[in-house]
């Protein structure tokens, strides 16, 4: 049908075009008789005017134009909401943050297990008490037909292998050279009498070389017996003394200095030693 239509249109248009072509050709050799035969101009032999012309065939589609502005944003309701995207990746370990406040003290712990560690080392010596005083004579215990043996010999000598001072103190001796009958107690320095008699007692001292001087006393349960003093300032003195006491059973004996800021000077060579022996029993 469609081109039954188009073959109608282009016979139709091929007759126009003829009919228009016989037309101006008759009308050209019309003006030209006339022309010939008179003088006239084109204006006063011009005759009606002709039919119009039947209109032309349309022509060819044109090419598509350039893309247009872009138009202003529609105005619409939101769309749906979409769903949920994978999980990125871990990121990157963040920087250490500021250490917050201490909390609040918690419960005691329960009491936790007895070590397995080894023992450890003994402490120092501590300082010498003063002697205490002499206690009162006891009561004569029942006779036995066993009679006690007395140690047959009593003597001591104590020394030091270091400098020591004190305010009063008692000077402790703790290396022990002789010690029969166990009288010298090398941890108190004070000998006890266990057999009653007349003790010969000696001391030599060695100063040290300061304004530290020695002021020593040989006390007999807390009496004096003798003094050594020594007053050569910054010097090497060795000073000495010796006495004959009387000792009933359990009478103590001791050496200690006789004023505050006191010393006496010894090392490896025993330069300050304290003596002393029964010289008969009585």
């Amino acid at each position: 049908m469609m081109m039954a239509l188009l073959v109608k249109q282009r016979t139709s248009l091929m007759l126009s075009m003829i009919l228009t072509l016989w037309l101006s050709s008759s009308h050209f050799v019309a003006q030209e008789e006339l022309k010939g035969a008179s003088g006239c101009c084109g204006t006063c032999l011009q005759g009606p005017a002709g039919t119009p012309g039947v209109p032309g065939i349309p022509g060819n589609s044109g090419g598509q134009g350039p893309i247009g502005p872009r138009g202003d944003p529609g105005i619409g309701l939101p769309g749906p909401k979409g769903e949920t995207g994978d999980q990125g990746l871990k990121g990157n370990k963040g920087e250490r943050g500021i250490q917050g406040l201490p909390g609040k003290l918690g419960p005691a712990g329960r009491k936790g297990d007895i070590g397995e560690g080894q023992r450890g080392d003994q402490g120092q010596q501590g300082v010498q008490g003063p002697p205490g005083e002499k206690g009162q004579k006891g009561q004569s215990g029942d006779s036995t037909m066993v009679t006690p043996t007395l140690p047959s010999a009593v003597a001591f000598s104590a020394y030091r292998t270091t400098q020591v001072t004190g305010n009063g103190d008692v000077i402790i001796f703790d290396n022990i050279e002789t010690n029969l009958g166990d009288g010298y107690n090398s941890q108190s320095g004070v000998f006890t009498c266990s057999m009653p008699g007349a003790y010969f007692f000696t001391t030599s001292l060695h100063r040290i070389a300061s304004t530290v001087r020695p002021h020593v006393q040989l006390k007999k349960n807390g009496r004096l017996v003798f003094s050594i003093y020594d007053t050569g300032d910054n010097n090497y003195h060795q000073s000495s003394n010796s006495a004959v006491i009387n000792l009933a059973l359990g009478d103590r004996v001791w050496l200690e200095f006789g004023s505050n800021n006191r010393g006496i000077y010894s090392d490896a060579n025993r330069y300050s030693f304290f003596s002393g022996f029964l010289i008969f029993p009585v």
